[in-house]
């Protein structure tokens, strides 16, 4: 407690004061330096972190207050009795009695306080709980000095050691046995203890007994659970060693966090296997809006970045390729799990676009790209990398992909289950959808059922026991921080696409093996661009790994996009990813020396429409590979009129190049279509 008195000697805001006078609720300080005089609310004076007593508090200090509260039923009676007695002892009368009650002669105070000690002891003896003297005497010192918190026995309120009398050094050998469990597979205590004692023996030190070892053990475990599920003993570890913070948006776009997490589903792969998908999200952080969300396979190339900003700042619509994309998974999915253009359309529109200001990324090399970086200067976003192996600075994501475990994925023919304990017996041979089926699925999910769902961490200052849906979000935090609508345009999404380099022959463009071709390309035929390197005179092109049906190229001369269409585009059941087109590659590798083009032209479609379950598209491979070829009474299509100059290409490129038509070509024309079967 802090008090001050008339002319007590203090320090206050860096200098000696004397309290000289007092005015109602202010103070007259005179500055032992100066002899200036200085007027302070005695409020203010109390309350400031430089005011300083010139001698110790004279007030009784309340920490012990509430020493009662802390204690059990038994030893809490034992001090109230005490108290009792202490209490007479002092003021003649107990502590429950009223001010008026008349002391009992023995305990007067106008008794000296020998003879009212000596009267509580006889009193104490004639009730069968005899006290000594002394003992009284230093419960009324303690009773003075502390308040009841003296009367109380100190060993039942002393704090208990964790080693007890262990040895300091074999207490330091159980620590690091502990802490050594992070990344071990799970053991037992015991073998934890036979560790400790080995190498405590080497050291010549002295050891508690095993029951004294196993309970100092369970007492340092804490939450790092040594002994327990070796997946939260990490998760428990990687926490920060500090106090938590907490990221709190005021305006939509502020923060968003870009993740990636595998899916918990098997979907059916471009080469017919059943496989994971990993999932790369980004979510704004004050509406909990994702922003585009792209599924990849497995243990393949990750998702680009600059691809994902450009979905992010692109309706659906607006995305080269997308109504395309959608109409095929309608017509190949059960009727009634994509609704039509009309509700999608409503849905999209009710989604907000949402321009993120700065965006919080791990250090995958995806995440510091050139295109990705050089984009985000240009729109003005802060990029602010995570701490290695710490994903407490995303913990957004974590929870958006547990909402879709939740909401989505356990809906889904082949879902594995969060971890192998609650997994099925083969979630593989449940597999029915491909990727490019869940990756629609996906999108309208979110569409329409992520953003209309209230969210917990999602409360608005005016309804703070309401949980809003992203979409109320955005229309509460919109009105407060407006945003400018801002849009990528269909050349801004293609100026993010990944990039790629190819001359320009007289059938057109050869990328990934096939030809794509474009009125537009006429002038430019058998011309060199001009450009340096590492173009060296080829032409820039755009392409969407996902929508490999065509492909842009840049027009630097009269500053304009020219997409160009894959010369079998036509005869496609629908749109086609760069992972549908390397397992047609790697089927018909098997078969043929050369790639034809109607052939990659089945195997693409006969892979997008394969049977769904896992044993169907064994056999239907099996069968593709058995199948003869079957000659083609028309003439041989041929793909390549004019000899292409070899390019420095990698990849898939250049594996499957296209070559001038041959007599093995001529006698595979055209293989049997299994869509027949």
């Amino acid at each position: 407690m802090r008090s001050v008195r008339l002319f007590d000697f203090i320090q206050f805001d860096g200098a000696s004061w004397q309290v000289v006078a007092q005015d109602g609720a202010e103070l007259a300080l005179k500055n032992m330096a100066t002899n200036r005089i200085r007027r302070v609310p005695v409020a203010e004076l109390l309350s400031d972190d430089s005011f300083l007593p010139d001698s110790p508090d004279r007030l009784p200090s309340l920490e012990g207050a509430a020493a009662l509260e802390a204690l059990d039923a038994r030893t809490r009676a034992r001090v109230e009795r005490l108290h009792r007695h202490v209490h007479e002892v002092l003021y003649g009368i107990p502590p429950e009695a009223e001010p008026e009650t008349v002391p009992a002669p023995e305990y007067d105070p106008g008794n000296g306080l020998q003879d009212r000690i000596e009267a509580k002891l006889a009193e104490l003896s004639a009730a069968g709980t005899p006290m000594g003297e002394r003992t009284l005497f230093r419960h009324i010192a303690a009773y003075r000095r502390d308040g009841v918190a003296g009367l109380v026995d100190g060993r039942l309120t002393r704090a208990g050691s964790v080693s007890g009398r262990t040895d300091a050094r074999v207490m330091a050998l159980l620590e690091a046995e502990v802490g050594g469990q992070k990344n071990l597979s799970t053991g037992t205590r015991a073998r934890a203890i036979n560790r400790v004692q080995s190498i405590a023996r080497q050291q010549g030190l002295e050891l508690p007994s095993a029951p004294t070892m196993y309970r100092i053990l369970k007492r340092i475990e804490g939450s790092r659970q040594p002994f327990g599920n070796p997946t939260t003993r990490r998760t428990q570890a990687n926490r920060p060693d500090r106090s938590w913070g907490g990221q709190a948006p005021a305006r939509p776009g502020e923060l968003v966090e870009i993740d990636s997490t595998p899916l918990d589903l098997m979907v059916i792969c471009p080469d017919g296997a059943a496989g994971r998908a990993d999932l790369t999200v980004a979510l704004d952080v004050a509406t909990r809006t994702p922003l585009a969300a792209i599924l990849r396979p497995v243990a393949t190339k990750a998702v680009d970045a600059a691809l994902l900003l450009a979905r992010a700042m692109t309706p659906l619509p607006m995305q080269p390729g997308w109504d395309a994309s959608l109409a095929y998974s309608r017509s190949v999915l059960p009727q009634g799990m994509l609704p039509g253009d009309e509700e999608v359309r409503s849905g999209i529109a009710a989604k907000p676009v949402i321009v993120p200001e700065s965006i919080t990324v791990d250090r995958g090399k995806v995440f510091v790209g050139s295109t990705f970086t050089a984009a985000c200067e240009r729109l003005q976003i802060s990029l602010v990398k995570a701490s290695p192996r710490t994903p407490t600075d995303k913990p957004h994501m974590e929870r958006f992909f547990a909402g879709v475990n939740t909401g989505f994925t356990q809906y889904l023919a082949g879902y594995t289950g969060p971890n192998v304990v609650r997994r099925g017996k083969d979630p593989a041979a449940e597999a029915r959808f491909t990727l490019a089926e869940v990756q629609n699925l996906l999108e309208w999910w979110l569409v329409a059922v992520w953003q209309n769902r209230p969210h917990p961490g999602l409360r608005h200052p005016a309804m703070p026991k309401k949980d809003l849906t992203p979409n109320e979000a955005f229309a509460a935090l919109a009105g407060v921080a407006p945003q400018i609508p801002v849009t990528l345009t269909r050349e801004d999404y293609i100026a993010l696409l990944p990039v790629d380099w190819r001359s320009i022959q007289p059938y057109g463009i050869n990328f990934n093996g096939l030809h794509y071709d474009a009125p537009a390309l006429h002038e430019y035929r058998g011309v060199a661009s001009g450009l340096p390197s590492p173009a060296n005179g080829r032409w820039e092109i755009r392409y969407d790994p996902y929508r490999l049906q065509s492909i842009h190229v840049r027009d630097h001369r009269k500053g304009r996009w020219i997409e160009a269409e894959w010369s079998l585009a036509r005869h496609l059941v629908g749109p086609f990813s760069l992972d549908v087109l390397t397992a047609a590659k790697k089927a018909i590798g098997r078969r043929y020396e050369t790639v034809p083009g109607r052939d990659l032209l089945a195997e693409v479609n006969r892979i997008m429409t394969a049977p769904a379950g896992r044993a169907e598209a064994q056999a239907a491979r099996r069968a593709s590979a058995a199948a003869p070829a079957v000659p083609d009474p028309a003439p041989p299509l041929r793909l390549a009129a004019v000899p292409e100059e070899p390019e420095p290409e990698s990849g898939p490129a250049a594996e499957t190049a296209a070559a001038p038509a041959s007599p093995r070509r001529r006698r595979h024309a055209r293989r049997i279509d299994l869509l027949e079967d």
